[in-house]
């Protein structure tokens, strides 16, 4: 990633240097521009003129722990000379023929007076930000020039000022019903009502399978809104998905909180989503008594247990409850006869069924017969991993109980019980019957339909939709302006951050070496306008890369490769000045916390790790650090993988904690010097270098002194000073 330098530059040992500074002007076309220098040159027929009087100074520099890079600014001092129109040169700057303020400022390095700009190297661009003179004198201030700068995001917006999103990643639509357990969602505005419809932006036109989903934060659960718009329609300038003002919405859970009350074993089976196993509970020999001349006494036992129900944020408009199940009869007979039960009367009966607050049972599975046999649950098709209708386990569901819960208002338990009927016996001759039964329930699943009640707390609900900033989308995020490919990893929506909000056209040095290792996934929304740089540094730091433009004005990706391997050997003929430090033992970090997937509605994350690097023991007991020291708490708003290990993985690309352990969980090396070599004036931060120590010093002690003559270990440029004449460079050992 060294600047590209001539053949000419290589083929000398010293070189006479000279700075041209060109000073674009108005329409900033290739031959627009000033030239200066600071002695009197000719370049490509073009005169510079010799009258720069300071001693210009550019420095650039990357952060390898924030993932960041840096461009200095440039302050040049020229003399206001007298210019061929016979007038001081500052007028010319300002308020003269041409426009300078605010155009592009291009510098470059001629070696030994070449007369050909293409022996020249680039060294920076700005653009030139702020003028100021004395009688003899010109100050010009130049600021780095990125085509991000004064750039916000997003752009457009409705026409009440709601900002259309920008969403990146994969993220999940919800069959309705389902399990409200889907997180991978992103909030969508809401823009404002029409029709007693509420309206809500989308990133983009969708024309069918939009679903959307309202956060319940008493159930902290997604759920989907029903009769919501599909597809999206135009409102106040934007794509926008509607909602009824009732915002009705269907949950499907699997209840996490059960208790037995008598007779049933394992009842944390029933919920544990297995259909291999469940709650069982039965009744041996369950006999009529009495007899056919005075009369036959049903015999009923029961079994059950209580479900708990987390509250709702609405009003019930419909509750079901399905259960996985069988019910086996067995030994069924005349107790005189001991044949097969026949002869009229009332047959042997078992039903699972639900009630709720002492209101009547309703029957989900039942079955009353004379003779042996299993019955098992039917009628609904469900998945049990998702919830959703479809290929699965076949459910039996209750007669709607809506109504119990309108009588009370409350639905924060339910029992489940297993009632047991002995029948009576023969009416031919005294012959009791008895049976023997088992129940098996194997999951349990509920639904619930609710919404705001306008008819009765009209004023309430109301309120409740006027305060409902967002609903919940799954569709995925914006395809690749580049390519139309999905875009679901980090660092590709960093480039096309890049390339859809800016001037940049190009592809980035680098970026397909990043493509081949990275493959950290995202899911991140930007919901309010804020500059377009905050959130590529953001990608950066989650990402684990940097990105940059260099003084040519190229623009790069930089990351520690898995295996770092030097472009470039220097050794004592190279180089001069030499300097060698370890980085600040403030800056060792021996453990992170990191939480990560961040919530699409609350100020949470859905996943974190404590990551332990693999030299803690060691850097605890060598460098005395407390136990409590030296510890990170990261929070990633776009990062959702790979799943953050406990400890370093095996290579340094494979997920957020392992690369910036590398960085951050030991001591490294950091080296200072000066380039006397003109073959390497190019060299530019990112570069991966090796330095030769031999003959000059060996960099501390310890057992990873890599060969006898110290040329073991690999550095990357962090920090470059450019002045005329001369080339300061920091590294840093990776």
């Amino acid at each position: 990633m060294s600047l590209t330098l001539s053949s000419h530059w290589t083929e000398k040992t010293v070189l006479k240097e000279n700075w041209l500074f060109q000073l674009f002007y108005d329409d900033e076309s290739s031959t627009d521009f000033y030239g200066l220098s600071y002695y009197d040159t000719t370049v490509e027929n073009v005169d510079y003129k010799g009258c720069v009087l300071n001693k210009a100074t550019i420095r650039e520099s990357i952060n390898l722990e924030n993932s960041t890079a840096k461009t200095s600014n440039v302050s040049l001092t020229i003399a206001n000379f007298i210019n061929n129109d016979g007038n001081h040169f500052s007028r010319q700057l300002l308020n003269g023929t041409n426009n300078y303020i605010n155009r592009t400022v291009k510098i470059y390095i001629q070696p030994d007076d070449e007369s050909a700009i293409a022996d020249c190297v680039q060294i920076y661009t700005g653009r030139l930000e702020q003028i100021s003179h004395t009688v003899d004198k010109i100050s010009l201030s130049i600021v780095a020039q990125r085509p991000w700068d004064k750039i916000s995001i997003p752009i457009d917006k409705s026409s009440n000022g709601i900002y259309e999103p920008i969403v990146y990643g994969d993220y999940t639509n919800t069959s309705n019903p389902a399990f409200s357990t889907n997180n991978n969602l992103y909030p969508i505005p809401f823009v404002g009502t029409l029709d007693n419809k509420l309206n809500f932006a989308e990133y983009k036109s969708i024309g069918s399978g939009h679903v959307s989903h309202y956060y319940d934060s008493q159930l902290d659960n997604f759920t989907t809104i029903n009769s919501a718009s599909s597809a999206t329609s135009s409102f106040n300038s934007l794509d926008c998905v509607s909602v009824p003002n009732d915002v009705s919405k269907t949950f499907r859970i699997r209840p996490t909180t059960i208790e037995n009350v008598s007779g049933f074993s394992n009842v944390a089976n029933a919920i544990n989503g297995s259909a291999s196993d469940g709650a069982t509970a039965g009744v041996t020999n369950l006999t009529s008594t009495g007899s056919l001349s005075g009369g036959y006494n049903l015999i009923t036992e029961q079994d059950s247990f209580k479900v708990k129900m987390p509250e709702i944020d609405g009003s019930a408009t419909s509750i079901t409850i399905y259960i996985l199940g069988t019910i086996v009869q067995s030994g069924s007979i005349g107790t005189t006869s001991g044949g097969a039960i026949g002869g009229g009367g009332t047959n042997p009966k078992c039903v699972i069924g639900v009630s709720t607050h002492s209101q009547a049972i309703k029957s989900i599975l039942e079955t009353q017969s004379s003779s042996n046999g299993t019955t098992n649950s039917s009628g609904t098709a469900i998945n049990l991993t998702t919830g959703a209708n479809g290929t699965g386990s076949a459910f039996s569901k209750n007669d709607e109980i809506v109504n119990n819960y309108n009588a009370t208002k409350k639905l924060d338990e339910f029992t489940v019980s297993a009632t047991y009927t002995s029948g009576t016996g023969s009416t031919i001759s005294t012959d009791n019957y008895r049976s023997t039964w088992a129940v098996t329930i194997k999951d349990i699943i509920v639904e619930v339909t609710y919404q705001n009640d306008i008819a009765n707390e009209p004023t309430a609900s109301y309120a409740k939709n006027s305060s409902l900033k967002y609903v919940y989308s799954g569709i995925d995020g914006l395809n690749s302006i580049v390519d139309g490919s999905a875009i679901d990893e980090i660092h590709v929506a960093h480039y096309d951050l890049l390339r859809r909000h800016t001037s940049y056209g190009a592809v980035p040095t680098n970026y397909s070496t990043l493509n081949s290792v990275k493959d950290w996934k995202i899911r991140y929304w930007i919901l309010e306008t804020s500059s377009l740089i905050d959130h590529l540094e953001k990608l950066q730091k989650e990402g684990g890369f940097i990105g940059r433009f260099n003084g040519q004005g190229d623009f790069q990706y930089i990351f520690i490769p898995d295996s770092p391997s030097a472009s470039i050997s220097l050794n004592s003929n190279d180089i001069s000045d030499i300097s060698i430090s370890s980085t600040s033992v403030n800056s060792l970090t021996t453990r992170m916390q990191i939480e990560y997937e961040k919530h699409p509605a609350e100020s949470k994350y859905m996943s974190s790790a404590t990551s332990v690097s693999a030299n803690d023991a060691t850097l605890l007991a060598n460098f005395n650090i407390a136990s409590n020291e030296n510890k990170k708490t990261i929070k990633l708003d776009a990062y959702v993988g790979p799943t953050i290990p406990t400890s370093p993985s095996s290579n340094s690309n494979d997920d957020y904690y392992t690369y910036y352990d590398h960085i951050l969980g030991k001591p490294r090396i950091i080296v200072n010097f000066t380039v006397v070599n003109p073959t390497y004036l190019g060299l530019d931060v990112g570069d991966i270098i090796e330095i030769d120590f031999n003959h000059v010093v060996r960099p501390f002690g310890g057992g990873d002194w890599v060969g006898e003559d110290g040329d073991g270990y690999i550095f990357m440029i962090t920090n470059v000073n450019r002045s005329v004449g001369q080339l300061k460079i920091t590294v840093r050992e990776i």
